[in-house]
């Protein structure tokens, strides 16, 4: 029985881990989706400088 505990013991911190580099991963897509709106809306900004 011992060994069947330990065999999910290590499946569960296997699958904590991954979870943890998956929000890791979503938190810098989430970073540079952030950076990005902030660098058009300062290009809609500066187009809007500009007359035709």
């Amino acid at each position: 029985m011992s060994e069947i505990s330990r065999k999910g013991v290590e499946d569960v911190q296997d699958t904590s881990a991954a979870s943890e580099e998956q929000l890791s991963a979503m938190e810098e897509m989430m970073a540079s989706a952030q950076y990005l709106a902030t660098l058009a809306e300062d290009l809609q900004k500066e187009m809007g400088r500009f007359k035709l």
